[in-house]
C-alpha cells in the first residue's frame, strides 16, 4: 500500500485528498489582489477613459425630442428638426460635422425650429473645420466620436468667437445618437 492510501473501514484503498498549502492560498490572494488593484489603477489614471467617464456624466439623453441643457434649462427640437439632424449623423456617422440649429429663446429654453449645415472645408473622424453659423443661430452644434462628449480647447475657442456674433447661443455636443452636451 502507498503512503497516500488507507484503508477505509470496509477495507477497500482510497485515496486522500490533498489540501492546497497555505502558502499556495496567500500567493493567490496576493495576486488576485494586485491584479484588481492594477485594473483600477488603469481604468483611474487613463485619460481616454476618464473623458469619456466624464463625457457621459455631463451629458445628457434626449427623450420626447426634448434634451436638458442644464439643471434648470432644455432644449426642445420642433418642426421634424431632430429627424433632420439624425440624417445628418448617419450620412457623417465616420466624421465629425458642424450644423446651426435656429429657433427662439423662451425662458432660457432653447426651441430649434430649423437646421442647415454651414459651408464644411474638411471633416476627419476627429475634427470638422467649416465656417461660423450665422447670427440667427442659437445653437452652434457639432458632434465627436462615439461617447467622446467632452468639448476640446479648440471647440471652446471656436465657441468663444462665435459668442461675439451671438452672445445668447450655446454650443452642443452630439456624441452618439440621442446624446448631447451643452455649454453657455
Amino acid at each position: 500500500m502507498k503512503n497516500d492510501e488507507i484503508l477505509d473501514t470496509e477495507g477497500i484503498e482510497t485515496e486522500e485528498e490533498e489540501k492546497p498549502s497555505i502558502f499556495r492560498k496567500v500567493f493567490i490572494m496576493i495576486l488576485g489582489t494586485f491584479l484588481i488593484l492594477l485594473l483600477v489603477t488603469y481604468f483611474s489614471f487613463n485619460p481616454l477613459i476618464e473623458n469619456i467617464f466624464i463625457g457621459l456624466v455631463k451629458s445628457d439623453k434626449i427623450d420626447n425630442n426634448i434634451v436638458n441643457i442644464n439643471s434648470t434649462n432644455k432644449l426642445v427640437f420642433q418642426n421634424n428638426t431632430y429627424n433632420d439632424l439624425l440624417n445628418i449623423f448617419d450620412d457623417n456617422i465616420e466624421r465629425e460635422f458642424k450644423v446651426c440649429l435656429v429657433g427662439n429663446i423662451e425662458d432660457g429654453d432653447y426651441y430649434i425650429n430649423g437646421i442647415y449645415t454651414p459651408k464644411t472645408f474638411s471633416q476627419t473622424s476627429s475634427e470638422v473645420v467649416s465656417e461660423f453659423c450665422d447670427k440667427d443661430t442659437i445653437v452652434d452644434m457639432h458632434s465627436h466620436p462615439l461617447k467622446h462628449c467632452l468639448p476640446s480647447e479648440q471647440d471652446f475657442e471656436s465657441f468663444k468667437l462665435f459668442k461675439n456674433i451671438n452672445n445668447n447661443a450655446i454650443m452642443g455636443v452630439m456624441c452618439e445618437k440621442g446624446r448631447f452636451n451643452f455649454y453657455i
